[in-house]
């Protein structure tokens, strides 16, 4: 896809002739700015530059679209100034976005990524809409959500999902046990674990992990599940249990409750950005590309 920001991007390469210091130029590190002029690259089919370990050089094409580029960003600075002209007037139209969430990404990753849109793109408001793993399909396919972060599996011919990053899991155990940073599978052993379910019974805590259980010849004295991670969590604290949780969760520090990393190779859950195919929305196209290169930049 060609948007502005891609052209952006590629004339500042262009004129700083240099990929670092076109970074620098747009306050935005060097591996989103990569990625720019490779989706852009693609898109055209083409090759944008001639590069070299001395030198990076425009190609033909590249020096074809660059006249194009800065007349097209040209344009773009007119519209705003054209608009601006009225800006008093549109100050509280504001243009919404309603972002589908778990309430786990609350309080792990969601924070920081919306600080990171909001600064880039402070025109933007955003709503949050909270749903269970049960309900997150049913919410973006009504539209009370225009785009939602969902936990994978996430299957409907209705519905594009992008996978955002993949995490494994870690084992909440009570913090008055005395236990290393990395613990063995076999701290499971005779002892109850507590889970929560999910929209696909194979990605629940129970179905992802029965055969790494079995595979490593563990078996638990009970399975409980809760309905929320807090449940979880607070039984955990209880010394009542150990909880498998993803990573991610670990940035919720409650008293009674430690994070350990399982020592062989633990289960792993999938997050994603799901929309509808039928549903055109360039605020929509703008976050999705915003974080999937924000979840790369962080890899």
């Amino acid at each position: 896809m060609i948007t502005l920001r891609r052209l952006q991007c590629f004339v500042a390469i262009a004129e700083e002739g240099h990929f670092n210091k076109a970074a620098l130029r747009l306050g935005i590190s060097q591996p989103p700015l990569t990625e720019h002029i490779r989706i852009l690259e693609q898109t055209l089919d083409c090759s944008l530059f001639e590069r070299t370990t001395r030198a990076l050089r425009l190609t033909a094409q590249g020096q074809a679209l660059l006249e194009h580029a800065r007349h097209l960003l040209a344009e773009t600075e007119r519209a705003h100034e054209v608009v601006a002209s009225v800006a008093p007037l549109c100050q509280t139209q504001r243009v919404t976005l309603k972002l589908g969430l778990l309430h786990a990404h609350t309080y792990t990753f969601l924070p920081p990524m919306l600080k990171a849109f909001v600064s880039q793109h402070p025109q933007y408001d955003i709503q949050l809409i909270e749903y269970s793993t049960g309900g997150q399909l049913d919410t973006i396919l009504s539209g009370a959500a225009d785009v939602g972060l969902v936990r994978e599996p996430l299957l409907h011919s209705k519905i594009n999902v992008q996978t955002l990053f993949v995490e494994p899991y870690l084992l909440a155990v009570p913090s008055q046990w005395r236990t290393p940073a990395t613990v063995d599978i076999s701290i499971l052993e005779a002892k109850p674990i507590i889970g929560y379910p999910s929209h696909d019974d194979r990605r629940s805590t129970r179905g992802l992990f029965r055969d790494f259980l079995t595979q490593h010849q563990v078996s638990p004295s009970a399975w409980r599940e809760v309905t929320t991670m807090h449940s979880a969590l607070a039984l955990v604290a209880a010394n009542m249990g150990i909880a498998p949780v993803p990573r991610s969760q670990r940035t919720l520090k409650l008293p009674g409750v430690a994070y350990r990393t399982i020592k062989q190779q633990a289960p792993q859950l999938s997050v994603g950005l799901a929309r509808r195919q039928d549903v055109s929305s360039s605020l929509v196209d703008t976050f999705c590309e915003f974080a999937s290169l924000y979840f790369k930049s962080l890899a």
